[in-house]
């Protein structure tokens, strides 16, 4: 696995990691992009978190909210910050 920030996070943690979010919404989903960008942006690339997020699962918490939030493109995302 070729993921960094992953192994990284698994191994500061001792294994116990989920990498999975649960929001409700598109903007829970890019304030919390924001938050850990702002994070991950001082150690890794920029290829290392499109890559951390593009294998992240994701659930929808609202069902009205589903399609956006699995249509929401986070590489494109992340780009834009």
């Amino acid at each position: 696995m070729n993921n960094k920030i992953l192994l990284d996070v698994i191994e500061k943690r001792q294994g116990h990691y989920c990498h999975a979010l649960e929001v409700n919404n598109v903007f829970e989903l890019q304030s919390i992009i924001e938050s850990l960008y702002d994070e991950f942006i001082k150690d890794y690339t920029l290829d290392d978190i499109v890559n951390f997020f593009n294998t992240i699962e994701l659930y929808s918490l609202n069902d009205d909210n589903e399609n956006s939030i699995y249509n929401f493109s986070i590489k494109d995302y992340i780009l834009s910050l």
